[in-house]
């Protein structure tokens, strides 16, 4: 071979080495890069907080734990509110970045839990709800439960994992898990605080004597009927006569014999549908003229009245809310109009909680200006003076909101706005 082509052959093969060092620095360059991105990111999403949203998502996602076939009025309300919030613009000059803010809509991701319409909702269903709902759809908050049987369950869970829980519930110790628990409808203590001193007014009914009834096992009723006792008995009543009966309950003859060889002045029994009805029908037949009182959970007032074909045994029974339509406030008439846009139906107590639910949420979030929980829990543990589909003065250090109470009154088979009694 000729010195001209082994020189030729030399200088092909070394063009050649370089091309593939080129080729090997340019892949592992590559190679390196995207390793690096790729560490950023997984380094990004350990250093970020655990918020639902990013600067690129302008949607707030808030968990709503609803029964399907009972007191479904909460949901609506919340609804209501959250429909008038985006519809202004949604939550406004919220922070995500250092020196960045934006307006967020909010998105609503709702769970059952009440496996079975005939039954009430379960503790078991109402853990899983909230579960799936921070685990898996990462909500910034819940709404909900309604029962407080389920809400001492699922508060856990929703302070554990610093989510604000603002509970549909009334059950005084609801709230004592820790501090992101808060409840939004009357306190248990305040609602049988008014009942008992209701009933011994001479210028209401007078009463000396009552008998309690409540559902076994039930923390929401029992909680109440021991707020009530104490407050009768404090201000000179006596208790004749305490008793219970079981879910799913349709005959309480035993129960109503010993109370009508009590001839109590008062009943209060407030517990919930479809057995209250029933239990008070039954009363009725067998002579019993006793004044029934309820709670709260009375106020799924749709339902409650559908469970007898008569309502009439009903009339002249009283129950409290947290809200009354009749109320002539300009922020309780938005609320009313809002829901009667959506829903074509007047609200009642339940829709107003869920309704206060999330508006109280709302006004955390843009106080603190911030997805920061702590600041969010912070503002909301602060409210003072919120006006909504109820007034609130201010929250408690058992997280109870101080409010007034409505007592309605059942006429002609219907419900009827009574009095206001302030805190």
């Amino acid at each position: 071979m000729s010195s001209i082509s082994q020189n030729f052959t030399q200088e092909g093969k070394t063009q050649l080495m370089s091309l593939k060092n080129f080729t090997l620095t340019l892949f592992v360059t590559l190679s390196i890069l995207i390793a690096s991105l790729s560490g950023c990111e997984r380094i990004n999403q350990v250093i970020q907080p655990d918020t639902p949203t990013t600067p690129m998502e302008a949607t707030l996602k808030i968990g709503v734990i609803q029964p399907s076939n009972t007191f479904t009025t909460f949901s609506q309300g919340a609804e209501a509110a959250r429909a008038q919030i985006n519809e202004k613009g949604g939550l406004r000059n919220i922070r995500l970045q250092a020196a960045r803010s934006i307006d967020m809509q909010v998105e609503f991701i709702s769970r059952n839990n009440q496996p079975v319409a005939s039954e009430p909702p379960t503790p078991e269903a109402s853990v899983s709800a909230a579960k799936e709902l921070i685990e898996s759809e990462n909500v910034f908050a819940l709404l909900g439960p309604v029962y407080s049987t389920n809400s001492v369950e699922v508060g856990p869970i929703a302070q554990q994992a610093q989510r604000l829980m603002l509970s549909g519930s009334s059950g005084s110790n609801v709230p004592a898990v820790g501090d992101y628990i808060f409840l939004i409808t009357v306190p248990n203590p305040f609602q049988g605080k008014v009942m008992a001193g209701f009933a011994m007014n001479p210028d209401e009914l007078g009463a000396k004597t009552a008998a309690a009834i409540y559902e076994e096992g039930d923390v929401y009723s029992t909680d109440l009927v021991q707020a009530f006792e104490a407050a009768f008995q404090e201000i000179g009543g006596e208790i004749v006569h305490k008793g219970t009966y079981a879910v799913g309950d349709t005959a309480f003859s035993t129960l109503l014999t010993e109370i009508h060889t009590q001839n109590p002045d008062v009943i209060f029994c407030p517990s919930f549908l479809p057995e209250v009805p029933l239990l008070i029908n039954e009363a009725r037949k067998i002579g019993i003229t006793a004044t029934f009182l309820g709670g709260s959970a009375w106020d799924d007032r749709v339902r409650f009245l559908s469970v007898l074909d008569d309502n009439s045994v009903l009339d002249g029974s009283y129950y409290p809310t947290n809200f009354s339509v009749a109320t002539q406030d300009a922020a309780v008439q938005e609320f009313v109009e809002g829901y009667m846009a959506l829903y074509d139906s007047p609200p009642d107590g339940i829709a107003a909680s869920g309704y206060d639910a999330m508006r109280l949420l709302a006004l955390a979030i843009e106080t603190a200006g911030s997805l920061d929980p702590v600041a969010v829990r912070d503002a909301f543990a602060a409210v003072n003076g919120y006006k909504g589909a109820t007034t609130i003065s201010h929250y408690d250090e058992n997280r109870h909101p101080v409010k007034s109470l409505a007592i309605q009154t059942i006429r002609g088979g219907q419900v009827e706005f009574y009095k206001i009694v302030e805190p």
